[in-house]
């Protein structure tokens, strides 16, 4: 399909990942339209995209039901992204089926779906693994009722790496190490939501046909805890250890930090088994370059650690 005649549609257009979708697909001369929550945050955000005449801004929510309605005509292809966090378990199969539903029926021909390694490693096992199980098979559900003109593709991130910036970012400043309650030699693996973002805007640039029905799992480092550690290191300049602490401690800290039981739980259970089997260097394929390594990452987001 020729990229003057699509127009994308992104969800979740403000965040992390979004953004990067966003610049990509303007970028490029797609025609593409922001679904944000708070409209001068997008404005501030999208400032240059704004003024090329391919960016529209959709001021809506996931219970806006009705905006994104009307929205989505003359979309070709959808990007559909909803956060776990702050969700009822069984949310989020609703939203991801409601609106994949009607972008279908309004002839959207290509879902670009966010998911969850944990589909792939713990399937239904786990409150993360739940949610997004479930919303995948509302998805393939619809795409299947009619697939000649109907194609989702599915992404599976391992651990953000950004997710650095929630606990480990205050223990590596203030006390030279990373805590977990994993043993040190557990390993995981790591994806930088730039990868995401680029990868899902090269499905949603190329032909349909060319991605159809596939699953892709991103993850570029598979790490312990203690070559995590000595990453921190090597960039920091400064020895950063890594220490296990109990379950009890680590979900006693997780809950005080207003965070609920069931995805406490959740992380606790990749203490024992990591949510990618292995790293995912052939997404370069699709990408055209390498995936960020940890090393990449820390180095381009130093100063939040030093």
């Amino acid at each position: 399909m020729s990229s003057t005649k699509e127009r994308v549609f992104v969800t979740a257009a403000s965040g992390n990942i979004g953004t990067g979708v966003v610049r990509s697909l303007v970028k490029q001369g797609i025609d593409t339209t922001a679904y944000v929550r708070d409209e001068q945050k997008a404005k501030d955000l999208f400032k240059e995209e704004l003024t090329t005449g391919h960016l529209t801004l959709v001021i809506g929510s996931y219970s806006s039901i009705d905006v994104f309605t009307k929205a989505i005509q003359g979309h070709t292809r959808l990007f559909l992204l909803v956060a776990a966090h702050g969700l009822k378990p069984w949310s989020m199969s609703q939203i991801k089926g409601a609106f994949g539903r009607v972008a279908f029926e309004q002839s959207v021909r290509q879902i670009v779906d966010l998911s969850s390694a944990f589909v792939s490693s713990y399937g239904k096992k786990g409150i993360i693994g739940y949610m997004h199980t479930a919303a995948e098979e509302k998805l393939w559900t619809l795409a299947d009722e009619n697939p000649e003109q109907r194609s989702l593709v599915v992404l599976r991130p391992g651990s953000f790496m950004s997710n650095h910036f929630m606990a480990d970012v205050h223990t590596i400043r203030h006390k030279n190490k990373i805590i977990s309650c994993a043993s040190p030699s557990s390993k995981s693996t790591w994806i930088d939501t730039q990868d995401i973002s680029d990868c899902a805007a090269v499905v949603l640039s190329e032909s349909v046909d060319k991605h159809d029905r596939n699953v892709y799992e991103l993850g570029a480092d598979k790490l312990t805890n203690e070559q995590r550690a000595a990453v921190f290191s090597k960039v920091l300049g400064k020895s950063i250890t890594y220490e296990q602490q109990s379950m009890e401690d680590f979900y006693k800290t997780y809950i005080s930090h207003g965070l609920p039981h069931s995805f406490v739980y959740n992380f606790a259970m990749r203490a024992s088994k990591d949510i990618c089997d292995n790293a995912t260097p052939e997404i370069s394929l699709i990408i055209g370059r390498p995936l960020h390594t940890l090393e990449d990452w820390v180095n381009e987001n130093v100063k939040a650690f030093q």
